[in-house]
């Protein structure tokens, strides 16, 4: 059971049917109708939220690389649920999404042939954020040199470090939501990684 009740589907309301325009034919998910609760807080996570998921610059694969590593560090099958999706429309495989959520395997060596060394990069990056907090500067270089190695100037480097860094923290804080008020009954259900 979730901790707290959700609102109704059809809850009326602007900040209700900004969340509905956004989502299209979905309507409103479980999270937003626990969010709904909070009418301010909600129209401030929708406005971050949308930002990072359709105005950032960030390559697909590495947000949802990003998004799905939070969700397996901090066991949140919601979110794993509806970003899987997401990420095979990325172009991420069945292999890179089980090597995404291995929380338990070496990122090095064996991620080489499964993730191109920006993904590996950018997986390594979310995981110390998430497990650590603090980033040491070799993880953090290691994706800024991957992007410069790409071709990127160094201003669009510096736009896409903020933006991944900034989806890093954002679905930090969409999991521990997702798992602190037990959103959908999934707080003590395991992320549904595929396996090979």
């Amino acid at each position: 059971m979730p901790r707290v009740p959700y609102v109704p589907e059809d809850t009326p309301g602007p900040i209700a049917d900004k969340i509905r325009v956004r989502r299209g034919g979905r309507g409103l998910s479980p999270l937003d109708t626990m969010l709904l609760n909070a009418p301010p807080i909600t129209e401030g996570w929708s406005k971050l939220l949308g930002a990072i998921r359709t105005k950032s610059t960030l390559e697909d694969d590495l947000r949802e690389i990003i998004i799905l590593r939070v969700a397996t560090e901090n066991k949140a099958s919601f979110e794993w649920v509806q970003h899987e999706p997401v990420a095979r429309a990325a172009g991420l495989t069945t292999e890179q999404l089980a090597r995404v959520g291995a929380v338990t395997a070496s990122i090095s060596g064996e991620a080489e042939g499964q993730l191109s060394p920006i993904q590996a990069a950018a997986l390594q990056l979310a995981d110390s954020m998430t497990v650590n907090v603090h980033v040491q500067d070799a993880e953090f270089d290691a994706l800024r040199l991957a992007f410069v190695a790409q071709g990127d100037e160094e201003a669009v480097v510096s736009h896409k470090m903020v933006e991944a860094v900034a989806t890093c923290v954002a679905y930090n804080m969409v999991s521990r939501f997702l798992v602190g008020l037990n959103v959908d009954d999934r707080a003590n259900v395991p992320c549904p990684v595929p396996s090979l």
